[in-house]
């Protein structure tokens, strides 16, 4: 094919006209040219827009590509919120949101650290599920990193072909527990870009330190395998040794090419999987899963938080988890570590939690007991039906992560309210349409007294008068300061005890005021101070147990950790420029120019 035959894209003509225009040679001497740089506002990463002064806008050869007038980042904001709202539904509203995030990059991290409330529910839970769901029909930028069965003995080669070269953390997904969606394959990319976003929104990380990566093995999904529109490879989800090797490949070429303490957040793979992997990498590598351990220091500080309210001691309590996957254990063994530090035996701490699966309570006689769930099953008679589970268990926390929604029937509340004075629910599956009740439920059939969280958000509940605020038991509030911290501290890696030291920040982040109002977290508007908590509370931990390559410990961590933190500021598009003195002119002999010939 000859060169004349190629058609070059409309939209790389469209973008390289105006620049070939600008770029032109004048014949007329008088004539002086500036040359764009073009670069400073097609990249989201430098573009000010609006912001920019005219003086930038003149000497960057960009001067009248905007109107005259300037806005500061306070009135930027504000343009941002208005088209904000005026979309009618979440979806247009990520598709606007999203867009941002690519041609305005500071703007987008600003709005959604200033206005979490209202932004995190489009982002991530609940619309994020939609948004995963039919992935394929908003997939517009390469956002991450996709690497499939088929590059086996070459991801270092993929990895090297990320735009940015000095990565310090990735979120890196198989797609094969989404959420309470099940096998979502390539789609759960959406999963690794919304919570990258949330490391520098929330953590301030610099986002060119970040990379989201969907390890693309195919799918058991048949709706997804025929779906025109579905963007990851056609096959039969790989499992066995196979798949195995292949992560396996995956995390030595992750930290050859970008460094051994690089931070690996593992994020929804199968429970199976989620525990296989964490076993194996979790002190050999800078790994954490949220799954497991972010939901496990979310959920235990929500418990520490019942026991702020009830006062009774959480040694003194029963707790029933209903499902048996990867969150509900994540938190069930960090309630244990718990429980042990308290005096209580393992035995002992494990004869407290109670685990209700698909199958009905898990007991001694129950089949196909995964390894993680075997210390809890119960030497007694079986019981199929979680109502009579808990008529006969009594539990002061009931705790569901199922993904099944309306679990917790009318029956089931209620009869939890007859046993106990206080009785906490923790709704813990998203999306919204699975969470096992909602609050107003929860509130209604326990006349009131419960103290209710949930996965995803929901409003303000009015009963008898009283006004409860329901709390969201987001992972937002742990995740992003972990990060935080194990980037900062450059961690050898992350063991268990750190995660409760987690909870125990958490819990005391949330005011009196709030526990008041039922609410056992903090609001998620905290969300940004929140994460610096934490980050400061992980790097302190692993500066004093010896798990840092940063030498020496630095004296004041808190101040160590803000000054590695994104600036959400307009900062000057020019280089800094200062005065020189004048030189005298030569005064020797020889100082007269002399011809060279």
């Amino acid at each position: 094919m000859t060169f004349s035959k190629l058609r070059p894209l409309p939209r790389l003509v469209s973008h390289l006209r105006p620049l070939g225009r600008m770029l032109q040679v004048h014949n007329d001497a008088s004539s002086h040219v500036v040359r764009p740089d073009w670069h400073t506002i097609t990249d989201g990463r430098w573009n000010k827009g609006l912001s920019f002064t005219i003086e930038e806008r003149q000497r960057l050869g960009v001067h009248g590509l905007w109107p005259c007038s300037t806005r500061n980042m306070e009135e930027q904001l504000y343009a941002v919120g208005i088209n904000f709202q005026a979309r009618k539904d979440n979806i247009s509203k990520f598709t606007y949101i999203n867009s941002l995030s690519q041609r305005h990059q500071r703007l987008f991290y600003r709005f959604l650290r200033d206005y979490t409330e209202a932004v995190l529910p489009v982002i991530y839970t609940p619309t994020v599920g939609e948004i995963i769901t039919s992935f394929g029909l908003h997939f517009k930028y390469p956002d991450g990193l996709y690497i499939t069965i088929f590059d086996r003995g070459h991801i270092r080669d993929v990895l090297t072909n990320w735009k940015a070269k000095h990565v310090r953390a990735m979120c890196v997904t198989d797609g094969g527990r989404v959420l309470g969606l099940g096998d979502m394959g390539a789609n759960g990319m959406g999963i690794s870009i919304g919570k990258i976003a949330l490391y520098t929104a929330l953590a301030g990380v610099p986002p060119d330190q970040l990379l989201p990566v969907c390890l693309d093995v195919g799918t058991d999904n048949e709706e997804l395998l025929g779906d025109p529109l579905y963007v990851g490879a056609r096959i039969k989800r790989v499992r066995g040794a196979e798949y195995e090797d292949f992560v396996n490949e995956f995390m030595e070429a992750a930290v050859d090419t970008f460094g051994t303490d690089t931070f690996i957040h593992h994020e929804d793979f199968a429970t199976p999987d989620a525990i296989k992997f964490l076993k194996k990498y979790q002190y050999s590598y800078c790994c954490f899963n949220d799954d497991v351990q972010g939901t496990g220091a979310t959920g235990l500080a929500g418990m520490l938080n019942v026991e702020r309210v009830t006062k009774r001691k959480l040694q003194d309590m029963v707790f029933l988890f209903a499902g048996a996957g990867s969150a509900a254990l994540g938190i069930a063994n960090m309630l244990l570590t718990a429980l042990k530090s308290r005096g209580l035996t393992s035995e002992e701490a494990a004869s407290k939690i109670y685990l209700f699966d698909q199958n009905g309570l898990v007991t001694c006689a129950s089949d196909k007991i995964e390894a993680q769930a075997r210390k809890f099953a119960k030497p007694m008679d079986p019981i199929k039906d979680l109502a009579a589970a808990v008529d006969h268990l009594k539990p002061s926390i009931l705790l569901g992560a199922t993904g099944v929604g309306s679990l917790f029937s009318e029956q089931v509340l209620r009869s939890l309210a007859k046993h106990q004075e206080r009785p906490a629910v923790f709704a813990l599956s998203n999306p919204t349409n699975r969470t096992e009740c909602t609050a107003e439920q929860a509130y209604n059939f326990t006349e009131g007294r419960v103290l209710f969280c949930s996965g995803s958000p929901f409003p303000p509940v009015v009963f008898n008068g009283k006004r409860f605020t329901p709390a969201q038991a987001n992972n937002c509030l742990v995740f992003p300061g972990i990060a935080l911290g194990a980037i900062c501290a450059r961690a050898r890696f992350l063991p268990d005890d750190v995660y409760s030291e987690v909870a125990v920040t958490l819990a005391k982040s949330t005011s009196e005021e709030r526990l008041a109002a039922g609410s056992l977290y903090p609001a998620i508007k905290e969300a940004h101070s929140l994460a610096l908590d934490v980050g400061v509370t992980v790097c302190q931990y692993l500066f004093e147990n010896g798990l840092s390559n940063i030498y020496p410990v630095p004296k004041d961590v808190c101040e160590f950790v803000q000054k590695t933190q994104y600036r959400l500021v307009y900062e000057s598009a020019l280089p800094p420029t200062w005065p020189y003195p004048d030189f005298p002119a030569c005064q020797g002999k020889d100082c007269k120019a002399k011809p060279l010939l």
